[in-house]
C-alpha cells in the first residue's frame, strides 16, 4: 500500500487534479475535427449545434445540449472541491465561475426560459450545480465523498460521451463522410478516467490510515 501513499500525499499534484485539467482542456479541443474551422467544433459548439439538427428536433436520436453541458457541470464542481483545500487553489475559483458563465444560455435563447424547454433544463442544470457546491462545503470531510464523486463521474462521462459516438453516424450528410472523433474527444474520456482512478485511490489510502 505504500504507493498509494506516495500518490495520495501531495495535495495539490493528483489524479484528481490531473484529470481536472484534462476535462478542461478536453471539452474545448475539437471533438469534431475538420480542416474547415467552422466545421471544427468542441463539445461547446455542439451543445448549441446539436439543438439545430432535424433529427434532434423530432426526437430522432437521444442527445441534446444537456449531454454536452452535463459534464461542464461536473468539471465545475470538481474544480469547487479543489477551492476547499485552500492556499494556491483558492485559484480554481477563476474556473468555477468561468464554467458556470458557460452554462448559461447564450442571448436570444435565454429570452425564451418561460418557453423553451431546453432552455428551462439548462437553468435548472445551474441550480442543480450550485446547490451540489453546498452540498460538497458540507461533506467535504465524509470518508466515501472521492468514492462517490468517481461513480458519478464515470455515469456522467458515459452520458456525454456515449450519447456523441451514437450521433457521428447522422452527420454523415452534413460533413460528406462519418466525421473522425477529435483529440478533445479522448481527452475528456482520460480525464475522466483519472478522476474516477483519483476516486478509488483517495478511498484505499483513507481505508489503509485508519486501518494503521
Amino acid at each position: 500500500m505504500q504507493y498509494i501513499k506516495l500518490i495520495a500525499i501531495d495535495k495539490y499534484i493528483t489524479f484528481r487534479s490531473i484529470g481536472l485539467v484534462m476535462l478542461w482542456i478536453g471539452y474545448f479541443l475539437p471533438w469534431i475535427p475538420h480542416e474547415a474551422a467552422a466545421l471544427n467544433m468542441g463539445a461547446y459548439d455542439l451543445s448549441n449545434w446539436v439543438m439545430l439538427l432535424p433529427e434532434v428536433q423530432k426526437d430522432g436520436i437521444v442527445i441534446g445540449r444537456m449531454n454536452f453541458l452535463m459534464i461542464m457541470a461536473l468539471i465545475v464542481l470538481l474544480s469547487f472541491e479543489l477551492t476547499l483545500q485552500g492556499g494556491f487553489s483558492q485559484l480554481w475559483w477563476i474556473f468555477v465561475c468561468l464554467g458556470i458563465l458557460i452554462m448559461i444560455p447564450s442571448y436570444p435563447s435565454i429570452m425564451f426560459f418561460r418557453t423553451d424547454t431546453s432552455v428551462i433544463w439548462q437553468i435548472l442544470l445551474i441550480v442543480v450545480t450550485l446547490f451540489l457546491m453546498i452540498v460538497l462545503w458540507l461533506v467535504r470531510n465524509w470518508r466515501f465523498l472521492r468514492l462517490l464523486q468517481g461513480f458519478f463521474t464515470l455515469l456522467i462521462g458515459l452520458a456525454c460521451l456515449l450519447p456523441f459516438l451514437l450521433m457521428r453516424h447522422i452527420l454523415n450528410d452534413y460533413y460528406g463522410s462519418i466525421p473522425d472523433i477529435g483529440v478533445g474527444w479522448y481527452v475528456t474520456l482520460l480525464g475522466l478516467l483519472f478522476v474516477v482512478c483519483s476516486g478509488i485511490v483517495n478511498y484505499l489510502y483513507t481505508t489503509y490510515s485508519l486501518e494503521k
